[in-house]
């Protein structure tokens, strides 16, 4: 411990103390990245505010406030970055013995839900526009905002100086484990964290090593002729002096896409971040018309010497060089895009600092020297290692109203996704123009990937004419409640009509009231037993009157349902079991032991009758976090026919919007019935049974037999009244065949396959309507709908449902009919 003016250090004396009359620990010379930021913070408060780096953590459940308090505080007494300020001139860390955590309490409970957003958005905005004195101030602030008794908002803001993408990684990690140990929880305790000081003195130390020359012999190579200008089309003209206002458009690539990137780089060895950086640069050197262009990518100290749980400033910028050859295949660049990628890391302890002062770039104000865009991949937070006793945790970064480049993206894994958290310079570019941009990469990496040999120029991108072109396709609006969840509008017709016939099944029905008694029984079982909002239950079930309970109940106890199928091979069954995490599962006794989840419940509910019937035959009520808009409602596996079947998560909100949609075109009434026949397992039975009970109307369950026989799915049809059946073309043809006659009223949906004319002919002279429908999984059900009136010219897939955009483009981005 020092407690002086003049401090020494084993590794010499420092003479300024800007912590006068305290203790500190260390003084220790700053890395140049840190000497960099340094730099820029002098230029003033936007420049400071630019290096603000800021995070929420939403945790849900019954939090322990002390016990937080407590684990921030051991966060602090383990990481001296985060007790650390800067000498007068940048040069020196000084490094306090101790410092004691601050954590802000804001209550908002009281206030109704529209203020509560209001005040989380501007603590979340005060976080990144409250500057840091990088001499004097405390460089990690937190702040608690609880939302509800369960519900809270940690939000921690650190200085970019002494912490980075890394870093949080570490910190939000240890958090979760320190939570736990301060509540006494037992769990394994963590390693001794790596000093911040040790590692300061280690890059000091850099430049005498052995590769400092290569490093710098390879860098100096790489910009030896003329150094490239990135000039991007601006939608004003650049200011004299470059300012730092910015804000955020975050892009996502689903699950598919990103699935779709992975495997194309995989079949040629190349990473996933080398793809998307490769497919990035030929976006930028398109949208500039330039043949070179420069883009920077920050890279862990951590990473390189093994420093796993150090926190602190040590990131490097390394500027690649990108030449995209227009006239070649796309796969070419992203080949290129690897080996540039690999050179770099081998010489990235080369600092960018060192570099501009060796390289010859003329100066100028309105732009950054070199690197004026950033792209970096996120590690995934992974939520099982990040775990915080008894509370989900989500965490996100908030977004900068300043940032350093005129355009940072940040991509981050998240739930299968790739989230693009765009920062852009708002001297220079509009939200419109960046969004534009972000889908333009969006078409090109689809058609990357479905077609690697195309021409890297001949990618589409879509221009304006297109949008509105397209624009002209899709439907007026409907309004409709994104809040509702699927269940309620189930719940608003047994309301509305508790006698009315709701499903059929053989011989017996039951009403609605009925259903929902079941159905509520069944959700109150799953609560009894554990299941969670928000949590995902399998249901493994014959055809019946339990299916369907099964299937409301799993929705009315605040999850989502996941479809197994009896019939699948075991391996497949296990497979979506691991995959999804299941809570628990619905299933009856001769399917039981086929399935092992681990401990959790697996509920046969033909053994359970005593038990479901001592349950309330009441609504549970709306979960809070499962009643969201975007909390999943069910999620159904894919085939698999091109790689492992991946779980398609579908929320409420989507299927609040197909429902309503559904219920106008192609229409269904209280006074119909439809035959169910498609397999839980495709969510084409989420219309068959959903639909239905949307809309007062019934739904008829075929059995297993009925299915699978043709001549007893006729006589279903013929003796159940049905007015309408959705089904496959294959299965259409197989009833015309078998002598169906149809009704002057009946109305059928053919999806899955494509519609050839003649069957759509033949179906025509048999019922009122016949409607063309798709979709793929991914989407909700059908993306597309249209009644077929003239087959001879053409089976069209039709327009988008309500509220559903739906863009067919050709590999030069042309418009195709749709």
């Amino acid at each position: 411990m020092v407690v002086a003016k003049s401090v020494k250090d084993s590794q010499g004396v420092v003479d300024y103390d800007p912590f006068a009359g305290g203790e500190l620990s260390r003084v220790v010379p700053t890395t140049e990245p840190q000497r960099e930021i340094w730099l820029v913070d002098q230029l003033g408060e936007e420049a400071s505010l630019a290096y603000n780096e800021s995070v929420t953590l939403h945790l849900t459940g019954r939090l322990d406030g002390t016990a937080l308090r407590k684990a921030l505080q051991a966060v602090l007494d383990r990481h001296s970055a985060l007790r650390a300020n800067f000498g007068p001139d940048g040069e020196t860390l000084c490094v306090l013995e101790h410092v004691e955590v601050d954590l802000q309490l804001h209550d908002l409970s009281s206030v109704s839900p529209q203020q509560r957003e209001t005040a989380v958005r501007q603590h979340q905005r005060q976080a990144v526009e409250t500057p840091f004195s990088l001499g004097s101030d405390r460089l990690l602030r937190t702040e608690l905002l609880r939302l509800t008794q369960d519900d809270h908002l940690l939000i921690l803001t650190a200085h970019h100086a002494v912490c980075d993408g890394w870093s949080w990684w570490v910190l939000v990690r240890e958090l979760g484990t320190l939570y736990a140990l301060k509540r006494g929880d037992v769990v394994e305790p963590l390693p001794a964290a790596d000093d911040f000081a040790d590692y300061a003195l280690e890059q000091a130390r850099h430049p005498a090593g052995a590769t400092f020359a290569a490093d710098e012999s390879y860098w100096l190579s790489r910009f030896a002729g003329e150094i490239p200008i990135l000039d991007l089309p601006t939608d004003r003209s650049r200011p004299a002096r470059r300012g730092f206002a910015s804000a955020r458009e975050d892009w996502v690539f689903a699950a598919d896409l990103l699935t779709a990137i992975r495997a194309t780089g995989a079949r040629r060895g190349v990473s996933l971040f080398a793809t998307l950086l490769g497919s990035f640069a030929a976006l930028l050197a398109r949208l500039a018309n330039q043949t070179q262009v420069v883009i920077g990518i920050p890279t862990a100290g951590q990473s390189i010497d093994g420093h796993d749980h150090l926190v602190g400033h040590c990131v490097n910028t390394l500027p690649l060089l990108f030449e995209p050859d227009m006239t070649q295949p796309a796969v070419q660049a992203i080949d290129e895009a690897q080996a540039t990628l690999l050179d770099a890391l081998e010489h990235q302890r080369y600092t960018f600092g060192t570099l501009l002062s060796k390289l010859r770039i003329g100066r100028d104000p309105s732009r950054l020297p070199l690197v004026s865009v950033m792209f970096n991949i996120d590690q995934a937070l992974d939520h099982e290692d990040t775990a915080f006793p008894e509370l989900q945790l989500e965490f996100a970064s908030n977004p900068r109203s300043f940032e350093n480049f005129e355009l940072s993206i940040n991509a981050v894994q998240t739930h299968g996704e790739l989230r693009l958290e765009c920062q852009y310079n708002r001297d220079l570019f509009d939200a419109a123009t960046v969004r534009r941009w972000l889908c333009a990469y969006e078409t090109m990496l689809r058609a990357a990937v479905a077609q690697p040999s195309v021409i890297l120029g001949e990618l589409p991108l879509v221009d304006e004419a297109g949008r509105r072109e397209l624009g002209a396709w899709q439907p007026a609006p409907t309004p409709f409640d994104a809040h509702r969840c699927a269940h309620e509008f189930f719940e608003a017709q047994c309301d509305r009509a508790p006698d009315r016939v709701a499903v059929r099944a053989g011989t017996e029905a039951l009403s609605y009231i009925q259903l929902e008694e079941r159905a509520n029984r069944i959700a109150h079982l799953l609560r009894a037993r554990g299941v969670h909002g928000g949590a995902l239950v399998g249901i493994a079930l014959g055809r019946g009157f339990d299916m369907l309970a099964a299937l409301l109940g799993v929705l009315k106890a605040g999850a989502a349902y996941v479809p197994l199928d009896p019939a699948f091979p075991q391996e497949r069954l296990d497979f979506m079991v691991s995959d999804a995490g299941l809570a628990a599962l619905l299933t009856e006794q001769a399917h039981a032991t086929r399935f092992d989840l681990r401990g959790r419940p697996v509920l046969a509910l033909d053994q359970l009758g005593a038990e479901l019937a001592a349950q309330p035959a009441t609504r549970i009520g709306r979960d809070a976090a499962a009643a969201a808009s975007d909390a999943p409602a069910y999620v159904i596996y894919t085939s698999g026919s091109t790689g492992r079947p991946k779980g398609v998560r579908v929320p409420h909100r989507a299927t609040a919007n197909f429902l309503t949609a559904m219920q106008e075109k192609p229409g269904l009434h209280a006074h119909d019935r439809l035959v169910a026949v498609t397999t839980l397992s495709f969510d084409i039975a989420f219309l068959e049974l959903m639909l239905p009970l949307a809309a007062g109307a019934e739904v008829v369950m075929a059995s297993h037999e009925q299915v699978r026989d043709g001549a007893m799915l006729r006589q279903l049809l013929e003796t159940s009244g049905a007015t309408c059946l959705q089904a496959t073309p294959a299965t259409w043809r197989m009833l015309l065949q078998l002598g169906w006659q149809g009704t002057p009223g009946f109305r059928a949906l053919c999806g899955g396959e494509a519609l050839a004319p003649d069957l759509a002919t033949e179906l025509m002279s048999r019922c009122g309507e016949l409607w063309n429908m798709y979709g793929p999984t991914e989407t909700t059900v059908w993306s597309t709908c249209w009644r077929v009136e003239n087959p001879q010219q053409g089976i069209s897939i039709g327009t988008p449902i309500a509220n559903t955009t739906v863009w067919i483009l050709d590999a030069r981005g042309q418009i195709c009919p749709i």
